[in-house]
């Protein structure tokens, strides 16, 4: 699983904008049709479907006809269903529908169950997370100054199996455990331990093997005693060669037609992106995580600290002005992204086995249309009123540059990057951002002043 910087995302946004705003037209055209033909008399509004459920169904709808995803979607709010759909196919051979109970291999969503296996570990005085893990590993680089916290938090600098051509030459053959701790073992280390955060699944992939050395049992027993049986998630587990008869689905790439994608063997995955679930189990799991079922809250405090991006074995994610905790995951064509949104009580899943479109923007207009996040309106005219150069009074170099795109404020980066912000009312404007917190800019009534706020920091700038 690769994550870009602010940057290349925002460029990324950019690229798919025009494509986004076809599809979202050709939803609303068909929408638009199929409320002005066949007129019916006017239903009650119990009768009358919720206006989000028809949105989402059109998105995903056109999507589908284009070819252009597959996959499963739920959302639930206060412990209830909200929205849930599944559109394409679990096995185009035998042309088997993919339905709302089809499992997916959840790729590195998996790193936040065996996250929550070393905390129940620690509570459960089985493992100290500021241990060192020379004792478990000790031909493994820099051993004796790695801890179980830096596993965790992807600060262990240790080089990840995967970007190892000799794992994508492999993938598909089974791998045993001592034989990937041997690859692992002799991989120098790419930083020094604790002084930046870079994703590695090799972290994880030691971790599974720590558990099972702590309680002498393997992952996928630990899995199901530890988390799977007492959230009653019935349909997660440890996967093995993908079994069609048990409602399992095959991963899809898209070459003039839906091809489908040699599987990895989920023996290289142990721990890293070994779990087979569904979207509803996968919102029970974040659910009851992020609200104390599983963890205390000093164990889940931990996992959402956040250093250089990462939590323990968690993500926040910032949409639509909201913040939650969750993961995503890649592992061959499928694709998956949960996410817990505490305030809200709000809990969404996207599961994907194939898509030719960008899964955060998918999963992001699907929430912006439950949510009904649409943009406040404001005219050119008032948009001219917030341009100009803002000065910090903390730091006279530090410049905040606003420059005017029709009726869209825009903040200039460096003179480098242009991004738009989206106008909440109350001369407040947004910069959306996906893996970190979103970017407040207020603006006082005679837009002399403005004040900056990220993550309970606060600035005051002035105009220029």
């Amino acid at each position: 699983m690769q994550f870009c910087d602010r940057n290349s995302f925002f460029k990324l946004l950019y690229n798919q904008k025009m494509k986004k705003q076809s599809l979202l037209l050709v939803a609303f055209i068909t929408l638009l049709f199929s409320c002005t033909e066949n007129k019916k008399p006017t239903r009650t509004a119990k009768q009358i479907p919720n206006n989000y459920q028809v949105k989402i169904n059109n998105l995903l709808e056109t999507y589908n006809k284009n070819d252009e995803f597959m996959g499963s979607i739920i959302l639930s709010q206060n412990g209830k269903t909200m929205y849930e759909n599944t559109v394409g196919f679990s096995d185009l051979k035998s042309k088997k529908q993919a339905r709302t109970d089809t499992k997916y291999r959840i790729g590195s969503v998996t790193k936040s169950f065996t996250a929550a296996l070393v905390f129940k570990a620690i509570e459960e005085n089985r493992l100290d997370i500021n241990k060192t893990i020379e004792h478990y590993f000790p031909n493994v680089k820099n051993a004796n100054k790695i801890t179980i916290a830096q596993l965790l938090q992807h600060r262990s600098g240790i080089h990840s199996f995967t970007k190892d051509k000799w794992f994508f030459n492999n993938r598909t053959k089974k791998i045993s455990s001592t034989e990937m701790l041997s690859k692992i073992s002799k991989y120098e280390s790419d930083f020094e331990p604790n002084s930046k955060g870079e994703y590695s699944n090799s972290n994880y992939f030691l971790l599974a093997l720590i558990l099972e050395k702590a309680y002498n049992t393997s992952y996928k027993t630990l899995l199901q005693e530890k988390i799977c049986k007492p959230l009653k998630l019935n349909n997660t587990y440890s996967g093995k060669e993908i079994n069609t008869n048990d409602n399992e689905s095959y991963s899809y790439n898209y070459e003039e037609k839906w091809i489908e994608f040699p599987e990895t063997d989920l023996t290289t995955a142990k721990g890293t992106g070994s779990i087979v679930s569904t979207s509803k189990n996968l919102n029970s799991f974040f659910e009851g995580l992020l609200t104390g079922k599983v963890l205390s809250t000093e164990s889940l405090t931990l996992m959402k600290t956040i250093k250089d991006r990462y939590g323990m074995g968690l993500f926040r994610y910032t949409t639509n002005d909201r913040q939650g905790f969750g993961h995503r995951g890649r592992i061959d064509e499928f694709r998956a992204t949960s996410i817990y949104f505490s305030k809200e009580k709000l809990s969404f899943t996207l599961l994907s086995n194939g898509s030719k479109i960008d899964i955060n923007e998918i999963y992001t207009e699907i929430l912006k249309l439950y949510l009904n996040d649409a943009p406040v309106e404001i005219s050119e005219i008032e948009v001219e009123k917030f341009v100009g150069v803002y000065i910090s009074q903390k730091d006279p170099n530090d410049k905040s540059v606003f420059i005017q795109d029709k009726n869209v404020l825009v903040n200039f980066i460096k003179s480098e990057f242009k991004e738009p912000l989206v106008y909440k009312g109350n001369n407040r404007f947004v910069l959306e951002q996906m893996y970190a917190e979103s970017i407040s800019f207020t603006f006082s009534d005679d837009e002399k002043q403005m004040v900056f706020e990220q993550g309970g920091e606060i600035w005051n700038y002035i105009k220029e």
